[in-house]
């Protein structure tokens, strides 16, 4: 499979209501108490916004790693790990379980209140915890706030950039929490990057071809040493070419166009599709640095 995927442009897509929207969480930062970044579990650091880190302002954090029943088990074991390791809060979920979910108040209040502590506050807080919730487009954020307030506020969508305003949202436990509309950062350095956001439904794939993503995932499936039963797409072995997959896929699937001719946007839409659906199993596209040069085998990474 190719490793040339830098010789394609990036796309530049950055939506005018996100620039908006990150000036907004900036100065929503001065009015809460502790800060919630929800990220992807199949690749929690590729999805954390660096502009959000750099505006902390030392305020207690905590990462929220969503979709974890879609990553592999030992995958999310290892970022535990690390991030235990490097002074970071990870907790992973599966937002769309409301048992997973409501615990996560009692939580905060409790971060929050250790850290006025930490700090030598000896006056009672009088007034609810104020949490900031943020994250990367279409990561769960609106699902879980469902989750965790019963009346359903936030609204709920598959495409990237639904919530578009601030939201504040009284939780239990005493804690207001602001939700806010799914952040991008302006600039995205590399193409594989912005690719992997695209297959994870991050970033809006109509504007890369969808071809191109596919062929990103076969080379990353292949080169983290996952097997996948290729005879499912028409092959007996992994491909040499993003092409010979697609047309393996499309004369399998019965994928064709016009003129009879095998219709391979189709047959990526299928691939991705199986993928996000997780009829290749559980996968973790990004591993903890100190494990990101070896392979870790599927069966192992579901275990």
């Amino acid at each position: 499979m190719q490793d040339d995927f830098e010789k394609y442009q990036l796309s530049g897509w950055f939506p005018g209501h996100m620039f908006k929207a990150g000036k907004q969480m900036s100065d929503a930062l001065k009015l809460v108490d502790m800060a919630i970044e929800l990220v992807d579990a199949r690749a929690p650091m590729a999805t954390r916004n660096p502009d959000l880190r750099n505006i902390l302002d030392g305020k207690p954090f905590q990462i929220v790693a969503n979709k974890a029943d879609l990553a592999s088990p030992a995958a999310n074991h290892a970022w535990e790990q690390y991030c235990a390791d490097n002074g970071l809060q990870i907790h992973f979920l599966d937002s769309r379980r409301t048992q997973n979910v409501k615990h996560l108040p009692q939580l905060w209040r409790q971060i929050v209140m250790n850290a006025r502590a930490s700090r030598g506050a000896t006056r009672p807080l009088l007034r609810p915890v104020r949490v900031i919730i943020a994250g990367v487009p279409n990561v769960g954020k609106s699902t879980l706030v469902n989750h965790l307030f019963e009346k359903n506020r936030a609204q709920v969508g598959p495409k990237p950039g639904v919530t578009r305003t601030n939201q504040w949202i009284p939780l239990e436990d005493n804690i207001e929490l602001l939700d806010t509309p799914g952040i991008l950062w302006p600039k995205i350095k590399s193409k594989k990057h912005e690719l992997l956001l695209a297959l994870l439904g991050i970033f809006n794939e109509e504007v890369i071809s969808r071809e191109l993503i596919a062929d990103y995932l076969a080379w990353s499936l292949e080169t983290k040493g996952i097997p996948i039963n290729w005879s499912d797409y028409g092959l007996k072995n992994a491909p040499e070419t993003g092409d010979e997959l697609l047309s393996a896929i499309a004369t399998k699937r019965g994928f064709k166009r016009s003129g009879n001719l095998l219709d391979t946007e189709r047959a990526a839409i299928s691939f991705i599709k199986d993928f996000r659906d997780k009829k290749m199993g559980r996968i973790t596209l990004e591993l903890p640095p100190a494990s990101s040069t070896t392979k870790m085998p599927q069966q192992a990474m579901n275990n």
